[in-house]
């Protein structure tokens, strides 16, 4: 299945329009030209953060890092990279733009002498698919160095154009200019960008356990971690819902941010436990959903079938109500009439599926569709049901 199928654009992604506006809010934006040498020294001394957890949601095609390596080579354009200086860390910087083509270039010079390269060596790229330069298919860095050394100075010195970013003073700020770099080209999750503005052990587990879980993959169909990051969002959303360190206001990113600030702060004071329960009970209810939905778990019904594609929206309640023991045994032990009464409450509710569909993010959304399969579920089966914490605790007059 193509990356486009894995996920229907429901309109409860992240995007620019969860941005506060901001006034006066401009960077000191520097433009700098360095080598590829000087790239290279950069990642290895950390200055740059590429760290090589990035391989797990490695979106390039060796081919395609081959003909980034090819165009240096030759002198071609390439496109710029766009860093921003990291706050906390000053004279580090945080790629918002151009992971992929620092990632080619750090798996193809990854040298086995340098132990700063250790971690980076069974990813360790070697030419492939090239055309213009055909004698370098199958040659590594070294490999170049050896035997083709005009090639090698000419890549060692190409010039590759960053725009740096300091002195910035909102994560807005970011997120504007990486949906605004993102339009138009494959769109990226704003989770890669969440993943580096909130580094620590939370993050790290978030990436980790959901390019991991057996649950996600099923969920998406995806046999390895999601080059966009799609699971480690779900994985975020089950969590800030479900923990309920805040209340959902409206915001989805600020939401999702807020949650990943706090775990990370709480991380060595219980969060860790908390979270790594959490993340149990989300394998648990994906699996029971696999038992009750089969292949149509978490996918919208419309004009008399399953939606091909996992819906977000959907994926927070129905899951939400799955981590409930009496509820989730019960819609095990009855899964034909609970399959008939989510598809009577998608016929016969329209504003249930306005809130799966178009109108998502809203706190009204959010109550609907939580609160009508809660009350749908309560009705075929007698057994009470609970919100989750971050949405019980909005005010009544939310909108």
């Amino acid at each position: 299945m193509s990356d486009a199928n894995e996920l229907d654009d429901d309109r409860s992604a992240e995007d620019e329009g969860d941005l506060l506006a901001w006034e006066d809010d401009e960077a000191a934006t520097t433009t700098v030209d360095w080598t590829v040498e000087t790239v290279v020294s950069q990642m290895r001394k950390g200055r740059i953060d590429l760290n090589p957890s990035f391989q797990r949601r490695d979106a390039w095609t060796r081919v395609a890092k081959s003909q980034y390596i090819e165009s240096l080579v030759q002198r071609f354009p390439v496109p710029q990279i766009v860093l921003a200086e990291d706050s906390k860390r000053p004279g580090k910087f945080l790629v918002i733009d151009g992971k992929q083509r620092l990632l080619s270039i750090r798996q193809f010079c990854a040298d086995p002498k340098d132990p700063r390269d250790a971690q980076w060596m069974d990813e360790k790229l070697r030419l492939s698919g090239l055309k213009e330069s055909e004698k370098l298919n199958g040659a590594t860095y070294e490999k170049m160095e050896d035997n083709f050394p005009a090639e090698a100075t000419r890549f060692e010195n190409a010039t590759i154009r960053a725009v740096l970013l300091r002195k910035w003073h909102s994560q807005d700020f970011l997120y504007t200019i990486f949906y605004r770099l993102n339009s138009g080209s494959l769109k990226l999750s704003a989770q890669e960008l969440r993943q580096a503005l909130y580094p620590g052990d939370f993050m790290e587990f978030i990436d980790k356990h959901s390019g991991t879980s057996p649950a996600l993959r099923w969920l998406l169909r995806k046999p390895k971690p999601d080059r966009r990051m799609v699971d480690a969002e779900l994985l975020l959303r089950f969590i800030a819902f479900n923990v309920g360190e805040h209340v959902y206001e409206g915001n989805l990113k600020t939401f999702l941010d807020d949650t990943a600030e706090t775990l990370s702060a709480q991380w060595d004071d219980g969060g860790e436990a908390r979270v790594k329960t959490a993340a149990k009970l989300l394998e648990e209810a994906i699996f029971a959903a696999k038992d009750v939905f089969g292949k149509d778990a978490c996918r919208k019904y419309t004009e008399d079938k399953f939606e091909r594609s996992v819906n977000r929206a959907l994926f927070d309640v129905q899951i939400h109500y799955l981590t409930d023991p009496g509820l989730r045994e019960w819609q095990k032990q009855n899964a034909e009439p609970t399959v008939q009464a989510f598809k009577d409450l998608c016929i016969s509710d329209a504003l249930f599926i306005d809130s799966v569909s178009n109108t998502t993010k809203t706190p009204r959304a959010v109550k609907k569709r939580f609160g009508a399969w809660g009350a749908k579920l309560t009705e075929i089966s007698g057994l009470p049901h609970s919100l989750p914490a971050s949405v019980s605790g909005m005010s009544n007059d939310d909108e």
